[in-house]
């Protein structure tokens, strides 16, 4: 006799799905930020801090302005937008987050979904994507005006 209660197991193409979801949006948000050149923050005498579910520190960041301005209300509601360049992000705020021990949350949205990630391994994504487009499109690499992957530095 066939158990009633018995999960019928998922296909793969379902259960790739959900996985390449996140890798997706994160390749995405990485492309934006380096096309636009810049990331959004919010800020109001320091920058807008969410927590893990674990409980560490995470910095919020949005890859456009409006995701970001659906967040300012009840803890944020004195927050500011600001826009974050790409080479201010490179240069100060990862080194920073890096010494502080706090992650990322990639584009927050008001019921708390987002992408955490480390400094670490976001800074070494973006000089990868910079990279590629240094090495197989030059001419849009001189056109974004984008720093050169090789001064981009993974260890301080």
């Amino acid at each position: 006799m066939k158990n009633p209660y018995q999960r019928k197991a998922a296909s793969k193409s379902q259960a790739a799905t959900p996985q390449s979801v996140p890798k997706d949006a994160y390749r995405q948000f990485i492309e934006n930020m380096i096309i636009q050149r810049q990331v959004i923050a919010l800020y109001s005498e320091g920058w807008a801090l969410c927590s893990t579910p674990t409980g560490k520190h995470a910095l919020a960041i949005w890859q456009n302005k409006g995701l970001a301005k659906l967040l300012i209300k009840d803890n944020w509601a004195r927050y500011q937008v600001e826009e974050v360049s790409l080479l201010n992000l490179i240069e100060k705020l990862i080194p920073f987050l890096k010494q502080n021990d706090t992650l990322l949350s990639l584009d927050l949205t008001p019921e708390g979904n987002n992408l955490l990630i480390t400094p670490e391994a976001f800074l070494m994504d973006i000089k990868n994507f910079i990279y590629q487009i240094y090495t197989q499109r030059p001419d849009v690499f001189a056109e974004l005006k984008l720093p050169l992957p090789r001064d981009i530095r993974l260890h301080s």
